[in-house]
């Protein structure tokens, strides 16, 4: 854990790049809830933060922020398009009024108003970012998709037979197996050890002479050294790609208490933050909050043994946040 007391722009300029797994942050909205929500040249201002973002963030990394007024988020997002290289994933509600809300009944009363003249707003919204993936096979294999098919397909040119052939070998009902056995050569899917040793055995039967089978054989590799090989890159390659544990438990509309208020006037639940942090990390990983507040995501870290670093610039809330990552130690606070 590293707390840092300091502006969010001048401390992440000290950061190594490519060094931060996760990225969840909780900027000013820029709507003037409190001295600190109110900043000139907001966009541009926040401009320099993504970037800086983007430039501490690992190939693989995830990045979500947290904003609640659609008209600048709109500015963001076109921000984020134009100048930076993160690709857009989701736009994630947090749905504070739901059945079952503690806080329902308290809630309903802004929306019974009699003379409401619009749609009494009851949510905030989380951006979700990554680099683009689609890069980690080629950075490993070039134009092939894995060993094995690559092996395939150069078989299947020196015995002289094509896809529809072989596709024979399997009978199938549907008469699919011509696109089974060509995304076997593509890399789309992966053949059985029963599926190539009946190929190697239709491949290598018909010879007519010995010494042409001595010459050559086909399909010699064996399967389980291709299969080890074709394991090996796909570890790499996974390695490459983004973070994202399907907890089976969320889409992109959230319910969740409202927060208490933790010394900070707009604190997120922990258990959300908690729930984001499960879906793009693993443990030991290194999330960074620029905007510290309370420590919220800190306390969230503290809980599933994540590393954190967070960057607070008011002074009361750097110390609010430090006593509660440190007592969450070991009350795991859930709040």
């Amino acid at each position: 854990m590293e707390l840092i007391q300091g502006e969010c722009l001048e401390e992440m300029r000290k950061l190594e790049a490519g060094s931060i797994d996760l990225i969840l942050i909780d900027p000013p909205y820029n709507i003037g809830k409190d001295t600190w929500d109110k900043i000139d040249n907001y966009e541009e201002w926040m401009k320099d933060v993504f970037l800086e973002l983007q430039r501490v963030l690992k190939d693989n990394g995830s990045f979500y922020f947290w904003h609640n007024n659609m008209p600048t988020i709109s500015k963001l997002m076109n921000i984020i398009e134009s100048d930076t290289n993160f690709i857009f994933r989701q736009m994630i509600v947090w749905n504070k009024r739901f059945e079952g809300s503690k806080k329902k009944g308290f809630l309903d009363g802004f929306i019974e108003v009699e003379m409401l003249r619009n749609y009494q707003k009851m949510a905030e919204y989380c951006l979700y970012y990554t680099f683009q993936d689609e890069t980690g096979l080629s950075k490993i294999m070039g134009k092939c998709v894995n060993p094995v098919a690559e092996y395939l397909l150069s078989e299947f040119k020196k015995a002289n037979v094509t896809i529809s052939e072989i596709a024979k070998l399997f009978p199938s009902k549907t008469g699919g197996m011509t696109g089974c056995v060509s995304n076997w050569t593509t890399g789309k899917s992966f053949i059985m050890k029963e599926q190539y040793e009946k190929i190697r055995n239709y491949l290598n039967k018909d010879k007519e002479y010995e010494y042409l089978r001595e010459e050559y054989e086909y399909l010699r590799e064996e399967y389980e050294d291709l299969r080890e090989e074709y394991e090996d890159l796909r570890e790499e390659y996974e390695d490459l790609r983004f973070t994202f544990n399907n907890q089976k438990t969320h889409h992109s509309v959230w319910n969740y208490e409202i927060a208490k208020k933790q010394g900070h006037i707009t604190p997120k639940p922990v258990v959300m933050m908690e729930n984001i942090i499960k879906h793009s990390s693993k443990e030991g990983d290194v999330v960074l909050d620029c905007f510290m507040g309370s420590g919220t995501t800190g306390v969230a870290c503290k809980n599933l043994n994540r590393d954190f670093i967070g960057i607070e610039l008011d002074e009361g809330y750097f110390k609010i946040a430090e006593e509660r990552i440190s007592s969450a130690f070991t009350s795991k606070e859930k709040q």
